[in-house]
């Protein structure tokens, strides 16, 4: 019996370390690859064959993702301010593009003027007016769970707040990767609701991603060496879990995150929080 459990065992074992190890050498190197396009506001690069990555240069190196099908593609955020994306991305694919965001922040929201439709979570309704002032298309929400088929390609949406009430992240189970916003940070997690929220949404994507071998999420502002790993989600889980038992003591800020006057930082990760609003 101890040798059948050890044949089991030893292979589990080493596969964990393999996918460990692919996703440590992703996260040493930047794995933003080919600029297919860049002027003063945005560079687009290849991650992968049907999928692309721009960064603007306004608010901590922003970052919107093309994902491309067989039939049609969608935009994942739109930067801070990038004048004609939908112009942008059309050198990019000749698919229709859908425009859709993680969450209504104005550095995820600036372009997306020229696109007759975005899609939202509803969760975010309360800061759209500040964020999307000038917007004249039409606003439509995402569904917690609902599949979006490319053709050949499909992300399902699960709803992560905690950054924002509305906070969304993207899901490629077949690629084994998402898109997650500023749901978890880029390695510095505002948080815009509390403490509580963010742990269990943590818990519950800590469980999607081991079900559905999610390996890394891109994140909102990714610099090519900051993919958001299942650890990194487990460890933002315990850390707000440890504040809230008391067994972990936060530090004061200088409230220079978002208004965010306490913090806590371990792991290569800080999470900034409100006193009056964060700890429950």
């Amino acid at each position: 019996m101890k040798n059948v459990l050890f044949r089991v065992v030893l292979p589990l074992l080493m596969l964990n370390g393999t996918v460990q190890a692919q996703v440590s050498d992703i996260n040493s190197r930047d794995r933003r690859g080919k600029v297919v396009y860049q002027d003063d506001e945005v560079v687009f690069r290849q991650l992968d064959e049907h999928t692309w990555i721009g960064n603007g240069h306004r608010v901590y190196n922003e970052s919107l993702y093309l994902v491309e099908g067989n039939d049609r593609a969608v935009l994942i955020d739109a930067g801070t301010r990038i004048p004609d994306l939908d112009k942008i991305v059309a050198k990019i694919t000749s698919k229709p593009v859908t425009m859709m965001v993680t969450h209504a922040h104005g550095d995820h929201v600036g372009g997306v003027g020229p696109f007759p439709e975005v899609y939202l979570n509803a969760g975010d309704m309360p800061i759209v007016p500040n964020n999307m002032r000038n917007y004249k298309g039409q606003i439509k929400y995402l569904t917690d769970g609902e599949i979006i088929d490319l053709g050949g390609r499909q992300l399902e949406v699960i709803f992560t707040p905690g950054h924002t009430a509305g906070s969304a992240t993207f899901f490629d189970k077949a690629n084994h990767y998402g898109f997650s916003g500023d749901a978890f940070g880029s390695t510095n997690l505002l948080v815009f609701t509390n403490l509580s929220t963010v742990m269990y949404t943590a818990e519950r994507i800590e469980r999607y991603m081991q079900k559905n071998d999610i390996r890394f999420l891109y994140p909102g502002h990714y610099s090519g060496d900051n993919l958001e790993t299942p650890q990194r989600v487990t460890d933002i889980k315990e850390m707000c879990r440890e504040v809230l038992d008391g067994v972990r003591k936060p530090a004061s800020s200088n409230g220079n995150n978002g208004g965010n006057d306490m913090m806590v930082e371990d792991k290569g990760v800080r999470i900034n929080f409100s006193s009056r609003t964060g700890m429950k």
